[in-house]
């Protein structure tokens, strides 16, 4: 007779390969094997995707968080002639990822797609929010997503000089404005996006501020591309800097090859403000690795609107890229 305690190892090493053959039978991330699509995923066919970046302008919802003290949240001035023209904007670009600047959170973002969009597909959406403050990134994908890396407890440098005087700062409640996200496109393809949002204002220290961000950032996307040296990345959003600035040149050569960035807009492409551009603040951005993968001349302002009606929705206007899937 087989001793009790053999019995009930044979019985677990048998329910431990069930599960462990069960597992295998999910349709993996390419990002982590040990992560897999959601079960009822239905997949993008085609072989193209599209990224959009908005800076949205205020875009709460009509909950006041109580732990946001700003006028903007509290009130929820958010109006519906703004979300019909954003709805009607998002359905002309179809695109499958879409990053948000200026969103109140993901839960907000949830609630208007509920309300006023809710059969363009757009069921993942996450942030990295700041716990005392409104205006955070946000994005709303139809691809699933995977990890997230949130850069909002990183403490960066900010130093400046004022009044004669050299200054050395630090900061870290603009940085939750920083996130990379991993977009899981299908089992062999996915693209790292990182959203931002970076420090506004022409003074000194603002741009040291955003300076702090940029060197920041690129470190960590250093050690990413190290786990995976096949990393695809894509870094955009309102960077609140213009194309000839250090802020951009800093953001574009700073680092290894792996992570040098290309802007494929010429420098007359103009995003704000929406009603009458003659500036660039926003951004799409890519690396080498991705670069191959980026539709030629597909990076463009999305026309949607006339300009009064651009201004209803935001300050901003938009940005989108196409990429092929290979």
């Amino acid at each position: 007779m087989m001793h009790p305690k053999i019995y009930l190892l044979l019985f677990a090493l048998a329910t431990f390969q069930v599960q462990a053959q069960d597992y295998s039978q999910g349709l993996k991330s390419p990002a982590n094997p040990y992560a897999v699509f959601p079960v009822k995923h239905s997949f993008n066919t085609g072989d193209t995707i599209r990224i959009v970046t908005w800076n949205v302008e205020h875009l709460v919802d009509s909950i006041d968080d109580p732990y946001v003290n700003n006028r903007m949240e509290n009130a929820a001035e958010v109006k519906a002639e703004k979300m019909q023209l954003l709805a009607g904007g998002l359905a002309s670009m179809n695109a499958d990822v879409v990053v948000f600047q200026e969103a109140e959170s993901a839960n907000a973002v949830q609630a208007l797609r509920d309300a006023f969009f809710p059969n363009l597909g757009y069921q993942y959406i996450t942030d990295a929010r700041s716990r005392n403050w409104y205006q955070n990134v946000v994005i709303m994908s139809k691809l699933p997503l995977g990890e997230i890396t949130s850069y909002g407890n990183v403490h960066t440098p900010v130093a400046f000089t004022e009044d004669g005087q050299e200054k050395l700062q630090s900061q870290d409640y603009i940085n939750t404005r920083m996130w990379s996200c991993e977009v899981l496109v299908n089992e062999a393809y996915y693209l790292n996006i990182t959203g931002l949002h970076l420090k506004a204002g022409p003074k000194d220290r603002d741009k040291a501020m955003r300076l702090g961000q940029i060197r920041f950032l690129k470190s960590a996307l250093e050690k990413q591309v190290r786990a995976d040296k096949k990393t695809k990345l894509l870094v955009l959003g309102d960077l609140n800097s213009f194309s000839d600035s250090e802020e951009i040149s800093t953001l574009l050569n700073f680092g290894s090859k792996k992570v040098r960035l290309y802007d494929p807009l010429p420098s007359d492409v103009f995003t704000h403000p929406a009603n009458e551009p003659s500036r660039r603040l926003d951004y799409i951005l890519y690396n080498k690795n991705l670069a191959q993968d980026v539709i030629p001349n597909s990076c463009r302002v999305a026309p949607l609107f006339s300009p009064q009606e651009m201004r209803v929705i935001s300050d901003h206007l938009p940005l989108q890229i196409d990429i092929l899937v290979k």
